[in-house]
């Protein structure tokens, strides 16, 4: 391993993002013999690098750029027939073997490295993926749908404030609900899992990008001690330092904030709040950051958002204004 590490390290086309993530420019450019992930800058991909960063292991990034929708080519969709981030493909094993969606890649490079992450005992083990289901099922789902309703849909919906008021004010109080289950869950606990205050497992893993992004959701998390104290204690690890900063290319582009420096920077919350209210908003949305960070181009989600003649008002969808 340390041979390989040193190997990519000194590749022209690639650079090193962390003491394990090396950026390669394109599929042509991976290291044989070692674990590729496909990444998106979201906090659903922040799961796969931060458990990549703590199992010490070296591993290519091929950036995901959701701006020219990558996501959805045929060549990608071949590792992933979801079309979504992440991806990992262990060319480790022959012939490769790639795995999508979040959880089963958690569960699959923790069994693959026997890591105590996941824990082997039944019982235990169950836990710890009762709660990685917990979040995969409910946390980010919920908590996509609050973003993707305030951030997304409201910005290019006419007459949001009407057409969406049951929509966002659903999902935020879903939202609101899932963040007291994490509350509750924490009560004299430091990790989700195992016995006395827990030990720190996937399940953490898999919970803390969402649940750290509650500015993303307009949600205040001020009353919720535990879960301030539960963030505080992960972000403090240097594999999740390292892991939210991977792949360290914002979807808005070089010139755009990382995901992670919106989650951290009250500075430039404050300022994309403002350019909001000055164009009449309730809720900032990517239109924002797009007219920010990118003159007004595309914004990465723009898959996610109905044209006017897929969207329909009989079922609430969301539409582009003329």
């Amino acid at each position: 391993r340390e041979l390989l590490h040193a190997a990519m390290s000194s590749s022209p086309e690639a650079k090193m993002i962390s003491k394990y993530a090396r950026l390669v420019p394109s599929d042509q450019d991976v290291e044989k013999g070692t674990l590729v992930f496909y990444a998106a800058d979201t906090m659903n991909n922040w799961k796969i690098s931060i458990l990549l960063e703590e199992l010490k292991q070296p591993y290519d990034v091929v950036l995901v750029d959701l701006m020219k929708n990558s996501q959805k080519k045929p060549g990608y969709m071949k590792k992933n027939p979801n079309g979504r981030t992440p991806t990992l493909v262990d060319h480790t094993v022959d012939p490769p073997f790639s795995v999508f969606e979040s959880g089963a890649i958690l569960m699959y490079l923790a069994e693959k490295f026997k890591s105590t992450l996941l824990p082997t005992h039944p019982q235990a083990k169950s836990e710890v993926i009762q709660w990685l289901m917990w979040q995969m099922s409910g946390q980010g789902p919920m908590m996509g749908q609050c973003m993707y309703f305030k951030r997304i849909a409201y910005p290019v919906t006419k007459d949001a404030d009407t057409r969406l008021e049951f929509s966002i004010a659903r999902f935020q109080k879903e939202t609101v609900r899932l963040y007291n289950v994490l509350e509750t869950r924490l009560e004299g606990r430091d990790y989700l899992c195992g016995g006395g205050r827990g030990a720190y497992s996937i399940a953490d893993i898999a919970c803390y990008g969402y649940a750290s992004a509650y500015w993303w959701t307009g949600i205040t998390i001020e009353n919720m001690p535990n879960v301030i104290r539960w963030l505080n204690l992960l972000s403090k690890r240097e594999a999740v330092k390292f892991g939210v900063n991977v792949p360290g290319i914002s979807n808005l582009g070089p010139s755009g904030p990382t995901f992670e420096r919106l989650r951290v920077d009250k500075k430039l919350q404050n300022d994309i709040e403002e350019h909001a209210k000055k164009a009449g908003r309730a809720w900032f949305g990517w239109s924002d950051l797009t007219g920010m960070f990118t003159k007004g181009e595309t914004s990465p989600w723009a898959s996610h958002v109905p044209d006017s003649k897929a969207g329909s008002s009989k079922t609430g969808s969301a539409r582009l204004e003329k």
